[in-house]
């Protein structure tokens, strides 16, 4: 008996732990369209750019490649938004 409420403790733990994950959970295809829409729209991306970048985030390509399609202009943009968004999860995570 002990040990059937050990197993049902800890599943119902792992269960509760994995609905609360959030983070870690997979991307969907609806938000990956989101933050490429959101992309194009900060960094004017030409629709030659959205194109590209589809295509290699399709192939599962880095943040490197993304970075190579983007001009001198739009790179110091986008490096600029990213280091702010440190620096708000740096704050909202040290108190």
């Amino acid at each position: 008996m002990k040990k059937l409420m050990t197993t049902t403790l800890l599943a119902a733990l792992l269960a509760s732990g994995s609905a609360h994950a959030g983070k870690g959970s997979p991307v969907t295809e609806e938000e990956r369209a989101e933050r490429l829409k959101r992309m194009q729209a900060h960094l004017q991306l030409s629709d030659e750019q959205v194109a590209e970048i589809r295509e290699i985030r399709a192939q599962g390509g880095k943040r490197d490649e993304i970075r190579a399609v983007l001009t001198d202009e739009q790179r110091a943009t986008w490096d600029s938004h990213r280091e702010q968004r440190r620096e708000k999860w740096r704050k909202d995570n040290s108190e």
